[in-house]
């Protein structure tokens, strides 16, 4: 428990300020989380022993979507063509393969664009940065004590066995009025207050299966953390699954904002 509140502690101490200040040491902290993120996923146990010059292209091109603002279709349609070209060139179906190129470029786009939406998000308007993490922190936060203290039936047992639906519920229910209580009050007190609580409750739903999401993904690679950068909290995708479910979300939505 120490161990966790420190991590939690020197975190907030190294991003709070960037989050504040923005600008160019913001992206630079952006795409050093995508980075270790995309380390983190290459690193799992079970994949192929590719070649290296695969993960060089694969870091590449993540940074060049984080970072890059222009022409992004470019960058897009390398994160398509260049894993799939590796394939040819390595020609070693144990090393490297069809299957492992696919992987591959689905994380690179999820992970590059996330982060680079991060960016966006705060660019546009701190509040609205503030906004999407409270949705995952208070969902997570009152889904745990509440499911700790309530919860019986359980919501995806072979996936994470300690969720409950009464966490999720509570979760979401708290959530979802919290964020969007601080949304109305911080960023537009003209807005629908009845869209504003069903895109929040939606985005706060979405948190919660992202945490499910990569849950499945490290119990199919038998592991319990991605990584142990953030000593009793894990890795960035432990600590950042929700809210890339929740960028998601607001991509798809972000007409209505």
């Amino acid at each position: 428990m120490k161990k966790r509140l420190v991590s939690a502690i020197v975190a907030f101490i190294i991003f709070i300020p960037l989050i504040i200040i923005g600008g160019v040491w913001l992206k630079l902290a952006a795409c050093a989380l995508a980075v270790l993120g995309m380390k983190e996923f290459l690193d799992l146990p079970h994949n192929n022993k590719r070649p290296k010059y695969v993960d060089v292209i694969i870091y590449a091109i993540t940074i060049l979507l984080v970072f890059i603002n222009e022409k992004k279709e470019i960058y897009y349609s390398l994160a398509l063509l260049l894993p799939m070209l590796a394939v040819i060139y390595c020609n070693d179906n144990k090393k490297y393969n069809s299957n492992e190129a696919f992987k591959l470029i689905g994380m690179t786009i999820l992970i590059g664009t996330v982060f680079h939406e991060f960016l966006v998000i705060r660019h546009k308007s701190l509040m609205l940065f503030i906004y999407l993490f409270i949705i995952t922190m208070l969902t997570d936060t009152y889904a745990h004590l509440s499911g700790t203290l309530i919860g019986k039936h359980k919501f995806a047992p072979k996936i994470s066995p300690n969720k409950t639906w009464e966490g999720a519920i509570i979760g979401g229910i708290f959530g979802t009025l919290c964020a969007a209580t601080f949304y109305y009050i911080a960023i537009d007190s003209n807005v629908n207050v009845l869209l504003l609580l069903i895109v929040t409750l939606f985005l706060s739903c979405l948190g919660q299966l992202g945490d499910l999401f990569f849950s499945a993904v490290k119990r199919n690679h038998d592991i319990k953390d991605f990584s142990n950068i953030m000593p009793g909290h894990g890795g960035i995708l432990d600590r950042l699954d929700s809210i890339i479910f929740v960028i998601i979300g607001y991509i798809l939505l972000s007409g209505l904002f």
